[in-house]
């Protein structure tokens, strides 16, 4: 039996946890494009769009595997 969050609840809308995971990883990867950008790394990447696509869902996962532990199941 999982101890995590079956629903997040804020004025009495509910929300899936996945949801604050999913703000979280977006927030998560606009820092990380940002840094890349000032340091100059986003010069190796070869389509940005697709890149921060990759990074929002990369960031999603490792926030909601690490903050939301009924993320995977």
């Amino acid at each position: 039996m999982s101890s995590g969050p079956v629903e997040l609840s804020l004025n009495g809308v509910y929300y899936p946890p996945w949801l604050l995971a999913a703000l979280l990883g977006f927030v998560l990867a606009i820092a990380l494009a940002a840094l890349a950008n000032r340091t100059g790394l986003s010069r190796f990447v070869w389509h940005p769009p697709l890149f921060f696509t990759a990074l929002v869902i990369a960031c999603t996962v490792l926030v909601g595997a690490t903050l939301v532990p009924s993320f995977f199941g």
